[in-house]
């Protein structure tokens, strides 16, 4: 069984989250695919995508801006079994450019 994903990065845009990882320490030559999963913390959007084992950047697409999504990453062997999941959190952006002025 593949261990855990190492450096789970998440960067955040307005729509959409890019997810970078690093290949298992623990067993990385037994790992076939990765599942990415994802979701609004506040309840709604969910889903999950599969990469292949050569990928390590997913980027999460058609997401609501300023919202708080949890981003989970498996690696998985052969078999459909894996290590827990990685997770982190990121706050996707503002839509476009505001600025305040003072009169």
């Amino acid at each position: 069984m593949p261990g855990q994903v190492e450096d789970l990065t998440l960067t955040p845009f307005s729509h959409n989250i890019s997810v970078h990882w690093m290949r298992p320490i623990s067993n990385s030559y037994c790992v076939t695919h990765y599942v990415i999963y994802w979701v609004h913390v506040g309840g709604g959007s969910s889903g999950s995508d599969i990469v292949n084992s050569e990928e390590d950047l997913y980027v999460i697409r058609d997401l609501d801006a300023c919202v708080e999504y949890e981003v989970s990453v498996r690696a998985m062997n052969e078999e459909n079994s894996s290590s827990d999941a990685v997770t982190n959190y990121a706050t996707t952006e503002t839509v476009g450019n505001y600025h305040a002025w003072i009169i």
